[in-house]
């Protein structure tokens, strides 16, 4: 899955609100639904900055000048960014296995604005995303170094893959009756709508699965779907969406995979309905409850899936323009080929700093879909440094109590960096 998210705001010195490039804000776009969408990690990287970084970069002025040239006379908006993170586990399985994992995300994410450009509502797009994920030298990829080499039961580094080239995401989204209808339809990832909350994006903030979305849903990859969202009052919403039960199988040389399974009307289903105190402040103050289920299938290695379902409960609340905590809790089947819990319980919260460092602290608790394990708990702390608009550098630690592959182990850690650049 990926994982990545919003624009904010900060208090200067001087008191004043002004525009920032992180996950959460208080003047927000109505014209993508999606939290960790194409369009709003564009939002997120383009260059509005009338605020104050640590260092400028003023040989880059004349990049952004095209780029809002580009997006007032073609509707047109692109980013290019590469993240690369190394993480060291404290333990691991057996002696044969490596205790260090790394790997690198080059994207290059576009909109295009097709319909009722000049309006400002109800606005149509193209949106795509182009990404390689690619481990360093032969170690394990960060996303599955839990499951392979150290046992901890989860993402220890969410959407850090390997894998080729490719159309990770392309849909077509649509708003109608003054953005209180619209859809998506396309390549996507049902992540970046449902159960998100605003400090989830592993390029940005945390990145251990037990500070994302809940383990307690069966999350696919990207694949052929749609997501359908109302609002029948200005503070109340609702989302329907359906994708490819697995969706894109990650493999070499495949540039634009939908998945198999939709083929055999195998789908992943979602619905979701929120509290929000308006439609601008969507991805930063939000109440809601999900509901999820899958069919049983045949997987594409042959194995048979079992049916599974699920609900959560989630809410982050950004205030006072630095404080950004949230909470969740989630129940389900345990059964899916993408689920890792049978109940689970989140606590974060997201402190954000004058130069718009941020320091974000996360507990969870899970109880694993594996028979006769012990209950798995997490901490992850990260302190994210914004050296310029443009690059970042962050420390993550992560503690995992009860690791449920590695049952010798009362616990284990990681200890990574993360870099990231963006244009």
């Amino acid at each position: 899955m990926t994982l990545s998210f919003v624009a904010g705001v900060l208090f200067c010195a001087t008191g004043q609100e002004t525009a920032t490039n992180d996950s959460i804000s208080q003047k927000q776009s109505d014209n993508n639904m999606g939290g960790a969408s194409v369009g709003r990690q564009l939002e997120i990287d383009k260059k509005s900055y009338s605020f104050e970084y640590r260092f400028s970069i003023a040989p880059m002025n004349n990049w952004y000048v095209m780029k809002e040239k580009a997006l007032s006379n073609k509707g047109l908006q692109f980013g290019i960014d590469y993240t690369s993170l190394y993480m060291r586990s404290s333990k691991v399985i057996s002696d044969v296995n490596n205790k260090n994992t790394a790997s690198g995300i080059l994207n290059l994410q576009v909109s295009w604005n097709l319909i009722n450009r000049k309006s400002g509502k109800n606005k149509g797009t193209l949106l795509f995303k182009l990404s390689d994920r690619h481990a360093y030298g032969s170690l394990t990829a960060p996303m599955f170094h839990g499951l392979n080499e150290s046992g901890y039961y989860g993402l220890s580094g969410t959407g850090y893959h390997d894998y080729t080239m490719r159309m990770l995401e392309f849909n077509y989204q649509q708003f109608f009756a003054n953005q209180r209808l619209g859809f998506v339809v396309g390549k996507i990832d049902l992540a970046n709508y449902f159960n998100f909350h605003g400090i989830s994006i592993p390029s940005m903030h945390f990145v251990g699965y037990g500070s994302m979305v809940t383990g307690t849903g069966n999350w696919g990859n990207a694949g052929l779907g749609a997501v359908v969202m109302g609002r029948p009052s200005k503070q109340i919403y609702a989302m329907l969406g359906a994708i490819d039960v697995y969706g894109d199988l990650f493999q070499d040389g495949d540039f634009f995979d939908l998945g198999r399974n939709w083929e055999n009307g195998d789908f992943m289903y979602m619905a979701e309905i929120g509290y929000i105190p308006s439609f601008s402040e969507r991805f930063f103050k939000r109440i809601s409850l999900m509901a999820w289920k899958s069919p049983n299938y045949t997987s594409y290695g042959g194995n048979e899936v079992a049916a599974g379902e699920g609900i959560a409960v989630s809410s982050h609340w950004f205030f006072a323009q630095r404080f950004a905590p949230y909470m969740k809790f989630a129940f389900s089947s345990g059964a899916g080929e993408n689920t890792f819990y049978e109940r689970d319980f989140q606590l974060g919260h997201g402190l954000r700093f004058r130069h718009y460092d941020m320091l974000g602290t996360s507990f969870s608790w899970a109880k694993p879909n594996i028979p006769d394990s012990k209950n798995q708990m997490t901490f992850e702390i990260f302190y994210r440094y914004n050296v310029t608009a443009h690059i970042e550098v962050t420390a993550d630690y992560q503690y995992i109590i009860h690791p449920t592959l590695n049952p010798s182990e009362n616990g284990l850690s990681y200890v990574g960096i993360r870099g990231r650049i963006k244009l």
